[in-house]
């Protein structure tokens, strides 16, 4: 009975055991490859280049004329901040050496010897060519090269509007190429107007316009727009 027992029993000893494992059920045979899904192309289409494209133009349109309003805006304050200055160095340096001492328009400043330009210098752009500051020892506005001697130099504006020296009605005028100043301090002659203009197509946009008034006593005061020196 137990040899029997024994010898029915034997087959079950054998069978293989069920895999219970779900990671284990579904497991490829050794050496069979394995099929992955194909990737997607990346990129874009044309709906969306063009939706970009329109995009930029938009921002564009509006970021191109703050831009050059900018840079105009910032030409003419340089331009003005330069005269401004060298207008008070001028006068301070009059009274400091106790003698007169002229600033004057110049096609050429840096030249050995310099000379003063004549005219009301519209078709150059008037002050924007450059200017230099000398003592002017007989005080006749002109650079004597036996005499006088050059204290500062200011080259011309690249790229700069018009710079000149205009009467109430904002015409050009003649008798304003050059502003010398006394042993005290004071400006001599009649009081100055300059006219600062931005460049190009914005020369007739006032809002980048800066006035710069001249009084007897030689100060200089800058005033918005094209404004009066009343």
């Amino acid at each position: 009975m137990n040899l029997q027992h024994q010898a029915a029993a034997a087959p079950a000893a054998t069978r293989p055991k069920r895999l219970d494992n779900p990671l284990l059920q579904n497991t490829p045979p050794a050496g069979a490859r394995r099929l992955s899904a194909r990737p997607r192309p990346r990129g874009i289409t044309l709906v969306e280049l063009l939706v970009a494209l329109a995009i930029i133009a938009i921002v564009a349109g509006f970021a191109i004329p703050s831009f050059l309003g900018l840079v105009a805006s910032t030409r003419v304050s340089s331009t003005v901040n330069a005269f401004v200055l060298d207008a008070r160095y001028a006068r301070g340096e009059a009274m400091r050496r106790g003698k007169t001492v002229t600033i004057c328009r110049s096609a050429n400043p840096a030249a050995n010897p310099p000379k003063c330009s004549s005219g009301n210098g519209a078709a150059v752009g008037g002050w924007r060519e450059g200017w230099f500051v000398f003592t002017d020892e007989d005080s006749d506005g002109a650079f004597d090269g036996g005499t006088d001697t050059v204290v500062r130099v200011q080259e011309a504006f690249a790229n700069a509007g018009n710079f000149l020296a205009v009467n109430n009605a904002g015409k050009p005028v003649n008798n304003r190429n050059h502003i010398s100043f006394d042993a005290n301090g004071r400006a001599v002659g009649l009081q100055t107007r300059w006219l600062v203009q931005a460049a190009g197509s914005l020369a007739t946009n006032s809002s980048y316009s800066r006035t710069l008034c001249m009084n007897m006593v030689g100060r200089v005061r800058v005033q918005a727009g094209e404004a009066s020196c009343a």
